[in-house]
């Protein structure tokens, strides 16, 4: 099978209809004709395999997490998704592999409505690299460097599960049944586009989708800001999957780095947090206030007496030694 049949059969099918696509997969280049008056908000991933995801993932949940991923960034900038491009690098040709890969991909661009516009496929070691353009209204970008000391720091959902899940992966010796919540919340991360959007309404919201832990990302919003953050650990929302294996004893260390969760943080003005709790409550998209941004720098963490609890931030790094 060539390339070009290769693209007909898996990727040029699977592209979702959209008006805004003039000419999409099968010539040098797809034609788009973005909105009038929009932004385009535009992102890039890569996902190598044994780094972003364990080699027994199955497919279906490699292909579903890797647009996932991608859009998490769209949310975290209060954009609407609308195209993406695929490039895939496969060891062998593997028709079973890249129809459950495709099936788990394509689930989530149909409830999406993000079209498949091109991309690449070569013969290398499993990696996707894919990127993801959406549409934002200038007034209603989501940027790291509007937080403001005296701000409220939100999350949405839960921390923590993701790694938790990576790690009873990996040591198959940690049976228990609650963990398959976790494993899920690592292979198939929820993509706050709603909430992201939500967030649009109102002014001067900073917010960073959480991927490398809550430390690490809500540091880039401080550094971004030139603020600091305290951070109430008693607050901080957690499943009751991961709650029951700490024994309700959390591992502060680990909760605070773990990656992969791909829930968004944001922050807002306390005189828009009833209006904020409000919406996002009629919506059904759960979101718990954490703490507040400061003047003065680098982050604490307090527990429930008020006592500083130091932490050492691990979030993940490719380059660290």
């Amino acid at each position: 099978m060539s390339e070009f049949d290769l693209i007909n059969q898996y990727f040029k099918a699977a592209a979702v209809k959209r008006d805004d696509v003039v000419l999409g997969i099968g010539d040098d280049c797809a034609l788009l004709s973005p909105p009038p008056g929009k932004q385009l908000a535009v992102s890039t991933d890569t996902l190598i395999s044994g780094v972003h995801f364990p080699e027994t993932t199955k497919a279906e949940d490699i292909g579903y997490k890797s647009l996932a991923v991608n859009l998490s960034d769209l949310a975290a900038m209060g954009a609407e998704p609308a195209w993406v491009s695929l490039a895939i690098s496969l060891p062998e040709l593997d028709h079973a592999w890249l129809e459950n890969f495709m099936s788990g991909f394509t689930e989530l661009a149909q409830r999406y409505s993000v079209c498949l516009i091109g991309g690449d496929t070569t013969r290398g070691p499993l990696s996707i690299t894919i990127s993801v353009t959406g549409f934002v209204s200038p007034e209603a970008v989501l940027k790291r460097s509007s937080a403001k000391a005296g701000d409220a720091v939100f999350v949405t959902g839960t921390l923590g599960d993701a790694r938790l899940g990576l790690q009873a992966i990996l040591n198959k010796s940690m049976i228990d049944k609650n963990l398959a919540f976790c494993i899920k919340r690592l292979n198939r991360p929820t993509a706050n586009i709603l909430a992201g959007q939500l967030l649009g309404v109102f002014s001067d919201i900073a917010a960073i989708d959480i991927s490398d832990g809550l430390l690490s990302d809500l540091g880039h919003i401080c550094t971004s800001s030139e603020t600091g953050a305290i951070i109430n650990l008693s607050s901080l929302p957690l499943s009751n999957e991961l709650s029951h294996y700490y024994h309700q004893k959390p591992d502060w260390q680990k909760v605070l780095n773990a990656g992969d969760d791909y829930e968004l943080c944001f922050c807002c003005s306390q005189q828009q947090v009833s209006a904020l709790l409000e919406k996002f409550t009629k919506h059904g998209i759960p979101i718990t206030q954490i703490g507040k941004i400061t003047e003065v720098k680098g982050i604490q963490c307090l527990l429930e007496d008020g006592a500083k609890l130091d932490i050492t931030q691990d979030g993940y790094n490719h380059f660290a030694t």
